[in-house]
């Protein structure tokens, strides 16, 4: 067989994508409290793909009206159809460049939401989170050492309340159904959001989950939770989109999910029908290993991860944060991944691809996490190297002029019926 390229394109279930070089999901906070898209969101992403991303995906999509309480300051929202026009419209400035667009689906924040209000979010089990400055990327802290209150106002987190059986059912369904909107707004893929700590990770971790009925104790019934998520979706769109998801290889915290469980899980998602796999690594408590000080950590760990999740599957793989085309071009002509994506580097320099392909030089990620460390404070990210970054929106040349594609997405007549709503 012939060696893929990074400029070859490549198919997730019927969708093309024109390269293996994907946008990765990242929530930079630009919608409104209340989780409608702005213009920001949409020139954000459309940014991305004018500068070549063959495949976008956008941050975490709240897919429940139970989980929306519990963002981090700001997240879009899809638990309804008043959403879904917005959404399109990203859908609309993405195509209008020749990209993909999958919307990554979340259902909860669980111990790492809070609310406005202060009530307590809907988690597996009352665990509460436990940050550590010793286990925050050294680019923070060694901001927060000259803002001490800040620090230790965000390394506080709340106790979690416990979620029923009636709960749990009710959210697999409410996703479901989100699924459904996504194929509404245009969409050509869904990502379920299953990494870094929140819900489905919880669920899965000991460390976390320490129920006693079917949604606790084995690795089966700890996993019950996201497979029924992930059945409840496959039959809420059938084969109208493709469906994948983001999971973290491990947790690197004592009592936390291994790889070797993560290989196991993937394997039966493979085997429901989900159509790849986006890996990242880590979770909240773990930030060292979320958000990699260097591509000398990428290399050593995600790309080593990746080999070996990558021995158990046959669906493509995305791995993050692989910013040298080097290593990139490298990790795909081995089979290592079939696509990679960045984050932190897209925001840097969001025409990436479009420099790489012609030989020019990148604006590298400095990795000193400035694009994280407003979001302390309720602020969208900027960057130290790309003063455009979150001034998108006032580039005209990034909004459609007309309409782009069919007047209704083509993916509505593939659709299958809703399922039912759960017997509780």
């Amino acid at each position: 067989m012939a060696t893929a390229g990074l400029f070859d394109p490549i198919h997730i279930k019927h969708v093309e994508i024109p390269n293996r070089i994907a946008l990765a999901p990242m929530n930079v906070t630009y919608s409104t409290q209340d989780g409608y898209a702005t213009q920001q969101d949409m020139a954000h992403l459309a940014r991305r793909a004018q500068g070549g991303f063959g495949l976008i995906i956008t941050g975490a999509v709240i897919a429940t009206k139970l989980a929306a309480p519990f963002v981090y300051h700001r997240n879009l929202y899809l638990y309804d159809e008043s959403f879904v026009p917005g959404l399109n419209m990203m859908v609309q400035a993405c195509h209008n460049f020749g990209a993909k667009i999958f919307c990554q689906l979340s259902v909860g924040f669980g111990r790492q939401g809070h609310a406005l209000d202060g009530r307590p979010s809907p988690a597996p089990s009352r665990i509460p989170l436990e940050r550590s400055p010793e286990r925050t990327p050294k680019g923070i802290i060694d901001y927060m050492i000259r803002a001490p209150g800040v620090l230790a106002e965000t390394l506080h987190d709340p106790v979690p309340r416990e979620m029923t059986i009636e709960e749990i059912k009710d959210e697999v369904y409410q996703y479901a159904m989100a699924c459904r909107k996504c194929v509404y707004a245009g969409f050509d893929g869904i990502e379920i959001h299953a990494p870094h700590g929140y819900l489905e990770h919880q669920f899965l971790s000991p460390r976390s989950n320490k129920r006693t009925d079917m949604y606790g104790g084995s690795l089966e019934n700890r996993m019950r939770f996201l497979l029924e998520v992930t059945q409840m979706a496959l039959m809420a769109v059938g084969n109208a989109v493709p469906v994948g998801i983001r999971m973290s290889a491990q947790e690197h915290m004592p009592d936390g999910i291994t790889i070797d469980e993560v290989k196991i899980v993937v394997k039966r998602l493979e085997d429901l029908g989900v159509a790849y796999l986006q890996l990242s690594d880590g979770s909240y408590e773990a930030l060292d290993y979320m958000f990699p000080g260097s591509i000398k950590h990428v290399e050593e760990h995600l790309l080593r991860e990746a080999k070996e999740i990558k021995s158990v599957l046959k669906i493509p793989i995305i791995v993050p944060g692989v910013n040298d085309r080097a290593i990139a071009e490298k990790a795909i002509a081995e089979g290592v991944a079939d696509m990679i994506s960045l984050g932190r580097g897209a925001l840097a320099d969001p025409d990436w691809p479009n420099k790489v392909k012609a030989g020019k030089k990148v604006t590298e990620c400095k990795r000193d996490c400035m694009c994280l460390i407003g979001s302390l404070v309720g602020l969208s990210p900027r960057c130290t190297v790309n003063p455009e970054l979150g001034y998108e929106q006032y580039d005209p040349d990034l909004f459609p002029k007309k309409r782009v594609g069919p007047t209704v997405p083509s993916a509505l007549t593939k659709l299958p019926p809703p399922p039912p709503p759960p017997h509780i």
